[in-house]
């Protein structure tokens, strides 16, 4: 039955994707970049965490396109780290520790070596390094 406006009075709207796989990628085709058997095996344990790198990959294409140039099979979502500069001019990605891949304008990329030698753990932290 029609409501005269066009639109049909009993009609309903598709469901969205059933697979959570699916649905992530929908809201967050960025995350294509780590590939959907990447998905499968963390989005069970670490969907927050995954949202959150979606939504750092957005504001940054160049780190979707980076991670999408190598393989990302030994990354987990909590290895995964972004660094940006206070005022907002250099964005950096850590994926695997030890080094990050920076960049000013998604352009050129640079890759560091991060040094951490002339650290100590924090008081904060018990004097052992991070603990969960």
């Amino acid at each position: 039955m029609s409501s005269g406006d066009g639109v049909d009075a009993g009609a309903v709207e598709p469901p969205g994707p059933a697979d959570p796989v699916e649905r992530l990628l929908k809201e967050y085709p960025e995350l294509g970049a780590f590939g959907v058997d990447w998905l499968r095996r963390w989005a069970p344990y670490a969907r927050g965490q995954i949202a959150r790198i979606a939504k750092v990959l957005r504001r940054y294409p160049w780190m979707a396109e980076l991670i999408g140039q190598g393989p990302v099979g030994l990354v987990n979502p909590y290895s995964v780290e972004a660094y940006v500069a206070r005022d907002g001019s250099e964005a950096c990605i850590s994926l695997f520790g030890g080094w990050a891949y920076c960049s000013a304008d998604g352009g050129t990329v640079r890759r560091l070596e991060l040094e951490f030698s002339r650290l100590e753990p924090h008081e904060g932290l018990g004097g052992g390094g991070l603990q969960a």
